[in-house]
């Protein structure tokens, strides 16, 4: 499996300059505007989601590879986060393992919390990856998009 691709600005050791002009025309080819991104969407769910949204929002700022087209994902992710939180905060107040009452009698099963935080854990990574929001799926997307223009140039005008 390849490595995950990180923006030039965080690469370290020996790149060409060829290679430096190619990764920054990707990362420059995937940007997007911003301005929906000045403050979080109102669905938000609660105060720690819009915490979220207003920290990688300004993270994301940073690397200079997030736009308009994140805002629903960005959302989603800081839902899932904020309920992650939410049900990571219960389960320190409850044990791991419930009594459950059945026909039989009582039974000492996985409390169900557990598998609801392993739920908001998995959605949280899910929107991470989709539609760009990573860097790594941003950068790939931007590699192909760079290949199909330098062959539409090749095409036009040959080997220069």
């Amino acid at each position: 499996m390849p490595r995950k691709r990180k923006p030039l600005a965080m690469q370290a050791g020996n790149i060409t300059q060829m290679t430096q002009l190619r990764k920054k025309a990707e990362e420059t080819s995937v940007l997007t505007g911003r301005n929906q991104l000045a403050r979080p969407p109102e669905w938000l769910v609660d105060e720690t989601a819009r915490k979220e949204w207003k920290r990688v929002v300004r993270e994301l700022k940073g690397i200079d590879l997030i736009g308009n087209l994140d805002k629903n994902n960005i959302g989603c992710y800081c839902n899932a986060f904020s309920d992650y939180i939410r049900i990571t905060e219960e389960l320190k107040q409850e044990s791991f393992c419930v009594e459950r009452e059945t026909r039989t009698g009582t039974i000492i099963i996985k409390n169900p919390k557990i598998d609801l935080q392993q739920r908001y854990a998995n959605e949280m990574r899910r929107f991470a990856g989709l539609c760009g929001l990573t860097i790594d799926s941003r950068l790939k997307a931007a590699s192909a998009k760079l290949s199909k223009t330098e062959q539409q140039i090749h095409d036009e005008f040959g080997a220069i």
